[in-house]
């Protein structure tokens, strides 16, 4: 099967890893950027004009986009969010092309806008226009079902191997990344005043803590303190992670209750999960048998200590964790997504 994968191209983006999983799964796939097609225009490029005249010039790139787009071979289109895209753009291609799939992966809330970045009206209101709309967070169906989706999926974020190997790091790697508690994650308000109480609540222990992100408007002291660096990706996440005794899960708010990407790619990358409480979180890594967690900065600290002193059960709870990642891949979610199309499964 052929499969147009829209999505930002880069190699850490989650359409690139449904991409390489499409692939292993032994379907023909194409992966194209809208986003940088839509950035050739001048007025996208101003953010004064982008600000002013966003829907605008959406549509019209759209309008200059559908001839090319309606030319793909592709059987099935998978879209990551799309906010490049009006409503419109989806009903002229299922118009020019009714035997095409549409598949949407939703990887925020559409329905309630958290920041600006993460939901715009359009988004909304193409929800109706796919065929599949998948979300990685379960308590979004019912309210995707009330605004128009066809068939809604619940589809977890996982683990991608490509991206994120088990991998040991030497010993000159391991004391470059070094550290008791890690988090891995850019910064906002929400993430740093979490970040701040924790320390807070923490400074009568020596632990080494070390924050790698970009946390430029971070103003705490106590957090800035920490940044050993703006972001890692890959590999290098992979050897912070390793060489962590616990690595630190701060979930979003659009996230809270829910899981992010960090569940499955810490356990993944052979790390000790320890996150906010949330039944989504605990379903898949089980508490105290392979991860952690926390609802309040003083218990975040206490459960650390109970696990910074206990070295064989921290390294067994790595073990389990790591093995129930495995069974979590993208190349599993992609064969549950193109379960849910075809079969029209429940999902």
């Amino acid at each position: 099967m052929h499969i147009l994968v829209l999505n930002d191209a880069d190699d850490y983006a989650l359409g690139a890893s449904y991409a390489r999983a499409f692939r292993r799964l032994g379907h023909k796939v194409e992966l194209v950027d809208p986003a940088a097609e839509l950035g050739g225009n001048f007025l996208w490029r101003s953010r004064i004009t982008r600000r002013l005249f966003e829907q605008r010039i959406i549509t019209s790139f759209n309008r200059n986009w559908i001839s090319e787009l309606s030319q793909t071979s592709a059987e099935v289109v998978w879209v990551g969010k799309g906010d490049w895209a009006t409503p419109w753009l989806w009903e002229e291609l299922k118009r020019r092309r009714p035997d095409i799939r549409l598949v949407c992966y939703n990887a925020d809330n559409p329905i309630t806008t958290f920041s600006r970045g993460a939901n715009r009206p359009w988004v909304t209101e193409s929800i109706p226009c796919f065929d599949l709309y998948c979300t990685y967070n379960q308590s979004l169906i019912e309210p995707l079902r009330r605004a128009g989706a066809k068939q809604v999926a619940w589809i977890p974020f996982a683990w991608d191997p490509d991206l994120h190997p088990q991998s040991l790091p030497s010993d000159d790697e391991r004391n470059h990344y070094s550290c008791d508690v890690l988090f891995v994650g850019n910064g906002d308000s929400h993430r740093e005043k979490w970040m701040k109480d924790i320390i807070k609540c923490a400074t009568r222990f020596n632990w080494r803590f070390a924050i790698y992100g970009d946390w430029s408007r971070c103003r705490e002291k106590s957090v800035l303190k920490l940044v050993r660096d703006k972001q890692i990706y890959g590999v290098e996440m992979v050897k912070a992670i390793c060489s962590a005794k616990v690595s630190l899960n701060i979930l979003r708010k659009q996230n809270e209750g829910s899981h992010n990407m960090r569940t499955f790619e810490i356990p993944g990358c052979g790390g000790l999960l320890v996150s906010q409480r949330s039944p989504e979180q605990e379903k898949f890594f089980p508490n105290n048998r392979a991860a952690a967690y926390y609802s309040n900065a003083r218990e975040c600290v206490d459960t650390l200590q109970l696990l910074l002193k206990n070295e064989p059960h921290r390294l067994q709870m790595v073990r389990n964790s790591q093995d129930i990642a495995s069974r979590h891949t993208y190349i599993h979610r992609a064969d549950r997504l193109l379960n849910c199309l075809h079969r029209q499964v429940l999902c």
